[in-house]
């Protein structure tokens, strides 16, 4: 039992619908203390009544095998692919399996050192850019049908790599990477860089990233700029209107020098798509730093989140599995106070 101590232990409640994990009870009426049998004799009578339900040497007995079940090439493959293992884990996976003689005499494992072989002719490497040279043929490999409409290519960085994969807008088929580097960094000129080597003018893809790719896509200015936001004209330097002003004008063009734009755009703005996760991440931050700390509502989401720090929950930061949690919880609606309850709903609906 994990996010309890000696302070707070006392709110531990205890399943009592479980019979295996009952609190012990008193006896009284209803529960008396039970009596010992006066004689053995009943006990061995149970007993020679149990032996007489099954039998080893009843007709119908199927005892079963305890032989062992073979692998197949396709149930090894299954095995390591499950396993998620390395090429020399496979490798090593196989060969202790031979050595217990539980593969069939047709599988092999020693193409596991080679088996990017067949995949290394689609791509190429250029400078510091390993990106895939023909998506079309990659995919038709898989034996699925290429629809640029069916795909969005999503380009993100970390600490460790730049990388730009293909997603698949119904999620039926997994991502497909088409661009990884370790040393190229988040700017204009490298991801001008990818999309040209990934022929994007091409495809045409509806392109999908976090806000600050975006704005490098878009040719923005980084940083606290005046008009960050590419769909209107909001101003983030007038304060006294962020929370009374709802409609603001729409940005009708990205012109370079004007209003905070620097570059020439590398795609059309009306092919930006924003990653849901990233909105949902946003908007659980500002509901739950709106919160009053000293309600019910925010007592509730500590209790249902013990193991976040009260830094974290105070500046609402949270993942994805934490979101969805919250998103299913009914009861958390119920702990809201009016004034929380209309955004609490919306929030809901995404």
């Amino acid at each position: 039992m994990q996010g309890f101590n000696l302070k707070n232990r006392k709110d531990i409640s205890y399943p009592t619908i479980i019979r295996s994990a009952i609190r012990p009870v008193p006896h009284g009426p209803d529960l008396p203390i039970p009596s010992p049998p006066d004689t053995l004799d009943n006990i061995l009578d149970d007993l020679d009544q149990i032996s007489h339900i099954s039998s080893d040497s009843d007709d119908g007995y199927d005892p079963g095998t305890n032989d062992p079940e073979l692998f197949s090439q396709s149930d090894l493959n299954d095995l390591v692919r499950d396993l998620s293992l390395p090429k020399d884990s496979a490798e090593v996976l196989g060969s202790r399996l031979k050595e217990r003689h539980l593969l069939n005499s047709a599988v092999s494992f020693s193409w596991y050192r080679f088996r990017e072989k067949e995949f290394v002719p689609f791509f190429t490497q250029e400078g510091d850019l390993v990106f895939c040279n023909n998506v079309l043929a990659i995919l038709e490999m898989f034996k699925i049908m290429f629809e640029p409409e069916e795909w969005r290519p999503f380009i993100d960085s970390s600490k460790r790599c730049l990388k730009a994969v293909l997603l698949h807008n119904g999620n039926r088929y997994a991502y497909v990477p088409v661009g990884h580097s370790v040393h190229l960094k988040e700017c204009y000129e490298n991801i001008e860089f990818i999309l040209n080597k990934l022929s994007y003018s091409d495809h045409k893809w509806t392109i999908c990233g976090d806000l600050k790719v975006i704005s490098m896509l878009l040719g923005q200015q980084s940083g606290y700029t005046t008009f960050p936001c590419f769909l209107c004209e909001w101003d983030s330097r007038d304060m006294k209107q962020h929370y009374v002003k709802q409609t603001w004008s729409i940005r009708k063009a990205l012109i370079p020098g004007v209003k905070n734009v620097e570059r020439q755009s590398l795609v059309d703005p009306k092919k930006i798509l924003f990653p849901p996760l990233h909105i949902k991440l946003g908007l659980m931050k500002q509901f739950v730093k709106a919160l009053d700390k000293k309600g019910e509502c925010f007592k509730y989401l500590c209790e249902q989140f013990p193991g976040l720090s009260d830094a974290k929950l105070k500046e609402g930061i949270f993942v994805g599995d934490d979101i969805r949690k919250f998103l299913k919880d009914e009861t958390f609606v119920t702990k809201m106070e009016m004034k929380e309850k209309i955004p609490g709903i919306y929030l809901n609906l995404l």
